[in-house]
């Protein structure tokens, strides 16, 4: 007897839709209701209607973007440089910014699945992000850009080496003599902010300088959160001679701040930003920033997602390496 998603709705006491949506990924289940349909489609080794799956294995041509902020001029440019490659590449792009929000994230994976883009480039918004595993499983494209789960090992990954971006800008802040340095971070447990203060920390580690959890503060990655952050650090920690900040409209904020402190850079202040904003080389002092390539991992992201498309086994996780612009807000 040839089983269906009917006969495997009956049994599992469930609807078709919930059948279909388990076999498909489209939308989440409870765990208790996909387990139980799992293992009726295991018990009967049901086979989906082979037309049906056929159209997810026609192209559309379309892929998704799903940010999870789109305030900086580094996300700025890593989707530009994905969408200049897609273009090259004849596809079009959805793109979507779940603004932080990671509720919206899981519910935009599944709209794009069921609108049957051909895979979806993804920045996440926290470090969990376990219910992709769903869409994985079932061999649907995902590659993750610039944030990284690290326990997600089975989708590929382009990013920035941002422990070595924590640890070089750390390290030339050093060289020039400060020891208590600030560091103004965007979100917390993410792997852009977890593995720059790594860096952050090994090199203190590796000048016998220590580490105080008192010298992170977070400013949201907008001008005001850099100024508040700036506020807060300068407020409790009244020894600090240097500030590592993680994007360019935190540091606007805070030599705004600073300025109103009536604080000089940096003479005062030490000063290296995250990000060539285009106003660094203007601003007096000029900023010093520690780069990583957008554009390049923006490039690089899709052409992983093209791999993945058009194989299931196809695996690369790539790190690009930072640089260091120095100018005279750092001391130089």
């Amino acid at each position: 007897m040839k089983i269906t998603m009917k006969d495997i709705a009956k049994e599992a006491r469930v609807s078709i839709a919930t059948v279909s949506h388990v076999i498909n990924g489209t939308k989440n289940i409870t765990e208790e209701k996909h387990n139980k349909i799992m293992e009726i489609i295991k018990k009967y080794n049901y086979i989906p209607n082979i037309t049906a799956k056929n159209l997810r294995q026609q192209t559309t041509k379309t892929a998704g973007v799903v940010v999870s902020s789109f305030p900086d001029t580094f996300v700025t440019e890593m989707v530009y440089g994905i969408e200049e490659r897609a273009r090259e590449m004849g596809y079009s792009i959805l793109l979507i910014n779940t603004n932080e929000d990671r509720d919206r994230e899981e519910k935009t994976i599944n709209l794009l699945h069921s609108k049957m883009v051909d895979g979806i480039i993804l920045s996440p918004t926290a470090k969990s992000i376990d219910y992709l595993n769903q869409f994985i499983d079932n061999n649907f494209p995902i590659v993750l850009i610039n944030r990284y789960d690290p326990k997600m090992s089975n989708t590929p990954r382009v990013t920035g080496d941002n422990y070595q971006t924590g640890y070089d800008a750390t390290m030339h802040l050093l060289k020039h003599g400060h020891k208590k340095i600030g560091f103004i971070y965007t979100v917390p447990n993410v792997s852009t902010t977890n593995d720059r203060i790594h860096g952050y920390q090994d090199a203190l580690k590796k000048l016998n300088v220590p580490f105080n959890t008192s010298y992170l503060e977070i400013g949201y990655g907008t001008v005001n959160g850099g100024a508040n952050a700036v506020h807060s650090l300068l407020g409790r920690e009244k020894d600090i001679t240097a500030l590592f900040i993680q994007n360019d409209l935190m540091t606007i904020g805070a030599i705004q701040k600073i300025k109103e402190l009536a604080l000089s850079i940096p003479k005062d202040i030490a000063i290296i930003g995250f990000g060539d904003f285009a106003s660094s080389e203007i601003i007096d002092p000029p900023i010093t920033n520690i780069v990583l390539p957008p554009t390049t991992i923006g490039r690089t992201s899709f052409d992983v997602l093209l791999g993945r498309i058009n194989n299931h086994e196809y695996m690369k996780h790539i790190e690009l390496p930072p640089s260091l612009i120095i100018r005279k807000s750092c001391g130089c």
